[in-house]
C-alpha cells in the first residue's frame, strides 16, 4: 500500500505546514490554562509532566492522524469509509470520521462566542475602561457583556465572518496564508508581552509561581490535568489535524514536524505564562482559573498608563490571532466534507459551514442570558456541548483512532502510511502508541467524563 497523491494540492513548505499546525493547536488555553496549571500543580514538577505526555501520548496520536490523512487524501467521513472498506473493518467504524467531524463543529460554535468576548474586551482596555475598577465590578462588567444577546452576537458574528473568508480563500492561499502571517505576529507579542511585565513588574514572584519544583503539590490529580491538557491542547480527537494531513506530502518527516509544532506550543505556553502572572500577581491578585483569568482578573490587574493599556491591547490581540488561527483550521474539516460530499464550490462550502456553526453559537451565546436557565440534567445547552465534545467526542475518537492503528490495522500498512522517511521510528512510535499512549488515552476519556472521580469516591468511600 503506497501514500496516494493529493488531489487537492499540498502545503507549500514544511514550514507553512508547522505554522498552520502550530495554529490549530494554540489557543486559550495553551496561553492562560497551562499557566494556571503550573502554579497550581508544582510549577516545573508539572511542567516536566505535560511535557512527558505530549510527547508520549500527544506526539504518537498526533502522528497518526496525520498518518491518516495523507493516506485518505479525502474528507473525514469518505475518509474512514474508504479505509474501512480498504482493510476490511466493520461498517461501524466508518462512524468514525463523523463523531470527528461533529466535534469538531461543535468545539468552534463556542469557541467563536469566546473569541468574540476577546475582541470585545481589546477594545474596552483600549479605552481604560477597567482602571481602578473592584473586583466585584470586573465581574459584573464581564457578567454584563456575556449576558447582553445584541452585543455577543455581534462579536460572534464577526469573528464568524473572518475565519469563514480566511477558509473560503483555500487551504493554502487562505489557512497557510493567514497562519504565516497570524501565528508569527501572535508570537512576536507575546515575546513583547513578557518583555514588558518583567521590566515594569518584579517577575520572581512569577518565575517562583510557574518553575519553582515542588513534587509534593503535583500529586496524582496534576499528573492527570497535565495529560487532559496536553491531548486538548493539540487539537486531536476532532479531525483538524487528520485533515490538516490530507496535504501533507507523503515525504514529510512527521517525527520532525510534530517536535516542532510541540516545542512552539510549550514555547507560547511559558512565555504568556511569564507575561501574564507577572502583571497578575505583581498587581497583588490572584489567578484564578478559565474564564475569569481572561476577562476578570487580567483586567484588573493591568498598570496605570498607556503602557497597561498597550499590554491588554496586546494580549487580547494575541488571543484574537491565535484563537482565529485555530477557528481557521477547525473549519476546513466540515468545509472539506461539504465540497467532497456535495460538490460545492469552496467559497460556498465554507460559508455554508460558518452559517451552521453560527446558528450552534447561538445556543451557546444564549446559555448565559435568554435560556440560563433552562437546564437538562444540571447542564444549559453550552455545559452540554462542553461536556459532549471534551468529555466523550474527542477522547472517545483519539482512542478509536489509537486502537486502530495498533491492534486493528496490520503492520505493513502502518509501515506504508508512516513513508520513506525515518522507517526506523515507525517501530518506536507504534509501540509508544500502543502502551503509554492508549492507556493515557484510557485515562483521559475516563477523567474527561467524570468517571475516574467517581471511581475514586467509591473506592475511598
Amino acid at each position: 500500500m503506497n501514500i496516494p497523491e493529493s488531489s487537492y494540492g499540498y502545503w507549500s513548505s514544511s514550514r507553512s505546514f508547522v505554522w498552520v499546525a502550530t495554529g490549530a493547536s494554540v489557543g486559550i488555553s495553551t496561553l492562560t490554562r497551562v499557566p494556571y496549571l503550573m502554579g497550581e500543580y508544582g510549577g516545573a514538577a508539572f511542567l516536566i509532566t505535560y511535557v512527558a505526555a505530549l510527547l508520549l501520548i500527544g506526539m504518537p496520536l498526533l502522528m497518526a492522524e496525520w498518518m491518516l490523512g495523507r493516506w485518505m487524501r479525502r474528507d473525514l467521513v469518505s475518509g474512514f469509509r474508504h479505509l474501512a472498506e480498504s482493510v476490511g473493518l466493520r461498517p461501524a467504524w466508518r462512524l468514525l470520521g463523523i463523531v470527528a467531524l461533529a466535534g469538531a463543529v461543535l468545539i468552534l460554535s463556542y469557541y467563536s462566542v469566546i473569541a468574540g468576548w476577546s475582541m470585545a474586551y481589546a477594545f474596552r482596555v483600549s479605552a481604560g475602561y477597567f482602571s481602578g475598577m473592584s473586583d466585584a465590578a470586573a465581574t459584573e462588567a464581564f457578567i454584563a457583556l456575556a449576558r447582553d444577546p445584541e452585543r455577543s452576537l455581534s462579536w460572534h458574528t464577526i469573528f464568524m465572518i473572518i475565519a469563514c473568508v480566511i477558509v473560503a480563500h483555500g487551504f493554502r492561499e487562505g489557512i497557510e496564508r493567514a497562519a504565516l502571517r497570524l501565528m508569527p505576529t501572535a508570537a512576536l507579542l507575546v515575546l513583547a508581552l513578557c518583555a514588558y511585565a518583567v521590566t515594569v513588574r518584579d517577575p520572581l514572584p512569577a518565575l517562583a509561581y510557574l518553575f519553582a519544583p515542588d513534587f509534593a503539590a503535583l500529586g496524582w490529580r496534576g499528573v492527570l490535568e497535565a495529560m487532559h491538557q496536553a491531548f486538548f491542547t493539540l487539537s486531536l480527537g476532532i479531525g483538524v489535524m487528520l485533515t490538516l494531513g490530507v496535504y501533507l506530502p507523503a515525504r514529510a518527516p512527521l517525527g520532525g514536524l510534530a517536535v516542532t509544532v510541540l516545542s512552539a506550543n510549550v514555547a507560547f505556553s511559558v512565555f504568556a505564562g511569564v507575561a501574564v502572572m507577572s502583571i497578575v500577581l505583581g498587581a497583588g491578585l490572584q489567578p484564578e482559573p478559565g474564564l475569569a483569568m481572561i476577562f476578570q482578573v487580567l483586567p484588573r490587574s493591568l498598570p496605570e498608563g498607556l503602557g497597561g493599556s498597550l499590554f491588554g491591547v496586546g494580549f487580547f490581540l494575541a488571543l484574537f490571532l491565535v484563537t482565529l488561527s485555530s477557528a481557521a483550521a477547525l473549519l476546513e474539516p466540515l468545509t472539506r466534507y461539504l465540497m467532497d460530499r456535495h460538490r460545492w464550490t469552496r467559497v460556498f462550502a465554507a460559508t455554508s459551514g460558518a452559517l451552521l456553526v453560527w446558528y450552534l453559537g447561538l445556543g451557546t451565546l444564549l446559555s448565559f442570558s435568554v435560556i440560563q436557565h433552562f437546564e437538562l440534567g444540571g447542564r444549559n445547552f453550552f455545559e452540554w456541548v462542553q461536556f459532549l465534545t471534551a468529555g466523550w467526542l474527542a477522547p472517545l475518537t483519539a482512542l478509536m483512532i489509537c486502537v486502530l492503528m495498533v491492534s486493528i490495522v496490520p503492520g505493513n500498512v502502518t509501515d506504508a502510511l508512516w513513508g520513506e522517511r525515518q522507517r526506523w521510528f515507525a517501530g518506536v512510535w507504534r509501540k509508544v502508541l500502543r502502551y503509554p499512549g492508549r492507556i493515557g488515552l484510557i485515562v483521559i476519556l475516563l477523567y474527561s467524563t467524570g468517571l475516574l472521580d467517581a471511581l475514586i469516591q467509591i473506592w475511598n468511600s
